[in-house]
């Protein structure tokens, strides 16, 4: 699951009902409060969480054998985790980029280039199945989805050719666009849910994964 919590404002009663209801191993999340992150903490033994009350909240909770890292990136660093599991090992990156139209935009556009960098780095530096999820600020017309899709399947679009929208305006309305991504490599999406979280403007987004073994 990756989610993004809008930090105070998620209803963490909601949050909670819903890791009960799809039951994740894994837990990516974005603008992590501290209620949350309490959340995330009583329910998995294995976390890396940094949360704020602001948009830098951050984390990544398990219930699977992990080593967990941080990823540099300008900005907001990512958070990354090599998930230990039956089949082998998994890299993992939880990942937030800049929103493109943060006044000064100019600006805005050059810290997401570099935190697209910075992704990219970490991804050369291992190998084997791997995972990138989070709240991207990019739909699939925007640039830095269509070069993080030249790279890895976007794990979501796979599963679902009519996927649905993550982000609204404001929490409560309308979804507008698909900006939460999960994209991989070496593994394919077996189900994906788009779930809707009280106090937050976006939904999680559930994938169910198969990684691909070698004989």
């Amino acid at each position: 699951m990756t989610s993004n919590l809008l930090h105070e404002h998620v209803d963490v009663v909601d949050f909670a009902t819903i890791l009960e209801r799809y039951d994740p191993d894994v837990v990516v999340t974005q603008e992590l409060g501290p209620h949350a992150a309490d959340v995330l903490a009583a329910r998995y033994p294995h976390h890396r969480l940094r949360p704020a009350s602001n948009f830098t909240g951050r984390g990544i909770a398990t219930r699977l054998d992990v080593a967990f890292a941080d990823i540099d990136m300008p900005g907001r660093p990512g958070t990354s985790a090599l998930l230990r599991h039956d089949a082998g090992e998994l890299r993992l990156a939880g990942i937030h980029l800049l929103n493109p139209i943060d006044f000064p935009w100019w600006t805005s556009v050059r810290i997401r280039r570099g935190q697209l960098q910075g992704l990219f780095r970490w991804l050369d530096e291992g190998e084997g199945p791997v995972v990138v999820a989070g709240d991207f600020n990019a739909s699939p017309r925007w640039p830095a989805y269509r070069r993080v899709s030249d790279q890895l399947t976007d794990l979501v679009l796979e599963q679902n050719p009519n996927a649905e929208r993550t982000w609204s305006w404001r929490p409560g309305w309308p979804r507008l666009l698909r900006i939460d991504h999960v994209f991989g490599s070496g593994v394919r999406a077996t189900s994906v849910a788009v779930a809707p979280v009280l106090g937050t403007d976006h939904a999680a987004v559930v994938v169910d994964i198969e990684i691909h073994t070698t004989a």
